[in-house]
């Protein structure tokens, strides 16, 4: 019997949205061949994760495709795998390198320049594990492009948006927020209403995806489930800026 690999992430109302994380999860199960390869929901879509797991059998692994802790997504998760022992859950996706190295070329396909001011901007961040994962995520990704990078969110206790966008005018440059999302949405949407000259593409823009991205989730899948999202925060606190 082969384990089955369960993909676990937000729905998405967005046609746009939904065809990239479906073109995420083909490409994973076609590098997958010992893997049984299916996906699942938190909301908007169907499966739901649960539903997915009362519907399996044997070993099964959930990555939680989060690119920082979600609270509300990390409990539901949680509490589905617990409807049966043989189920774990791994680390989600993010922070990671593979996502900065990613969203570096996002940024370079955008027409990003050196003497851009950045600003990489997350969807909300639900409490302080969220805030720190995102400005982990700044810090990486700051590294890679290789000048600084503020942090603005479009909720919960972090700078917003908004107001990240008017801190990076101040420095007299153009404006170049970094998408740090899996697909096309909502929150896509409201990045480009936040004042910035430029706003990447997420990290699913549509094409096929990113074999980097492919090779993060099955890293996930095949490290044992010690640090996953019922585990202790694994970041110490963060700042809005690095």
């Amino acid at each position: 019997m082969n384990r089955t690999l369960i993909l676990c992430a937000h729905g998405s109302t967005a046609p746009r949205g939904r065809a990239a994380f479906a073109g995420l999860v083909n490409a994973v199960r076609r590098e997958a061949q010992d893997l049984d390869v299916v996906d699942a929901f938190i909301d908007e879509q169907v499966p739901l994760v649960a539903e997915v797991v009362r519907e399996t059998s044997g070993p099964r692994a959930v990555v939680p495709l989060l690119l920082a802790y979600d609270r509300p997504v990390s409990v539901d998760i949680v509490q589905a795998s617990h409807l049966d022992p043989a189920v774990s859950v791994t680390a989600p996706l993010g922070p990671d390198w593979v996502l900065a190295e990613v969203g570096v070329r996002r940024l370079f396909e955008a027409g990003a320049r050196s003497d851009d001011t950045i600003v990489l901007a997350a969807a909300t961040a639900s409490d302080e594990r969220a805030v720190s994962d995102v400005g982990k995520a700044a810090r990486l990704l700051s590294a890679v492009w290789g000048g600084r990078v503020h942090v603005g969110t479009l909720g919960g206790p972090d700078t917003p948006l908004a107001d990240a966008v008017d801190v990076a005018r101040a420095y007299g440059r153009r404006v170049v927020v970094s998408s740090y999302l899996l697909s096309h949405g909502a929150a896509h949407e409201a990045m480009g209403e936040a004042g910035a000259d430029v706003v990447t593409q997420p990290f699913l823009d549509g094409g096929p995806p990113d074999p980097r991205l492919v090779s993060l989730v099955l890293a996930r899948a095949r490290v044992p489930a010690a640090a996953g999202l019922d585990a202790a925060p694994r970041w110490g606190g963060a700042s809005s800026t690095v």
